[in-house]
């Protein structure tokens, strides 16, 4: 007699490239595994259709499980956000922090809490979204799972997402330094409920998880399922007083040039280049909002 499990259509997408060739196999594994537990899953490569179809085939499913990094779940999100369609993740990306939410110690842990809840072990939890919305296009929103970056982040994330995908996470830490030599201050203003900055910065964020990067610690309290979200900026005008501050920036610890915030809304001014996720959003003024509950996750 066969088991019948409440999850009928379930897609794994992955993209071969992720993580020099760990997706592919990944999500291989994990078509396997549930197979044998009788449960049927679909591989849904992402590489080799285009995008109205992926979008197509993830709105009919039962359950998601993304085997890759934090810009395959960005694309992902904008399909599944509020439609009650569950989300799984397995790391195979280069920076993965979205994944270090859920705090597994590795990827097979990842796949054990993926194969029980989609053999109806556990139940999933609902997370939060930020939504962004650009003044030069208004009523166009993105959905975002992490940070929102502008100035000098956003700057490494452009200088990273050009080096060899084969540095993995180590993309950003190389990048770090190779932008330091262009680190210019920038003006930009940042208002929300109990604050309302205006001023020279020299870096910002506006985030939902704890890192970017691949594990740099930006928002150390930060939680994706509290309403709220996270702002870090670093003000300034100069950079030679912030640099000896660096590493408590980096872990996000307090530190003379901190600003920082939390927050259901942010209106942000002179943003200038935005990253979210690893992708490029836009430029420019802006509005983030949390949206809360808006993803079922496999937790």
């Amino acid at each position: 007699m066969s088991v019948q499990h409440r999850f009928q259509r379930i897609e794994i997408v992955f993209h071969p490239a992720s993580g020099r060739g760990r997706g592919s196999r990944r999500a291989t594994q994990l078509a396997q595994r549930l197979a044998g537990a009788g449960i049927q899953a679909n591989l849904l490569d992402v590489s080799s259709l285009p995008s109205a179809r992926i979008a197509a085939q993830l709105a009919e499913a039962d359950a998601v499980v993304v085997v890759g990094g934090d810009g395959l779940i960005h694309h992902v999100v904008q399909v599944l956000a509020g439609t009650g369609i569950p989300l799984g993740i397995i790391p195979a990306g280069s920076g993965n922090d979205t994944w270090r939410m859920l705090r597994d110690a590795n990827p097979a842990q990842s796949m054990d809490r993926v194969a029980s809840f989609l053999g109806g072990g556990t139940a999933a939890h609902p997370v939060d979204l930020l939504e962004v919305e650009f003044d030069e296009t208004p009523h166009r929103t993105r959905l975002v799972v992490g940070a929102i970056s502008w100035g000098f982040e956003a700057t490494v994330n452009a200088r990273a997402n050009r080096l060899p995908r084969g540095l993995g996470s180590l993309r950003y830490i190389v990048a770090l330094p190779l932008c330091l030599p262009r680190l210019r201050a920038f003006d930009t203003r940042v208002a929300a409920k109990g604050l309302d900055y205006r001023g020279p910065a020299l870096a910002a964020s506006i985030a939902n998880i704890r890192s970017l990067g691949g594990g740099i610690t930006l928002f150390a309290s930060a939680e994706f399922d509290n309403g709220l979200a996270d702002l870090s900026l670093v003000r300034g005008g100069r950079i030679a007083p912030v640099l000896r501050h660096v590493p408590r920036i980096l872990a996000g610890r307090e530190h003379p040039f901190r600003v920082s915030a939390r927050a259901k809304e942010f209106r942000v001014g002179a943003a200038g280049d935005c990253y979210a996720d690893g992708e490029r959003l836009g430029r420019g003024a802006l509005t983030v909002r949390v949206v809360p509950g808006a993803l079922p996750l496999m937790r």
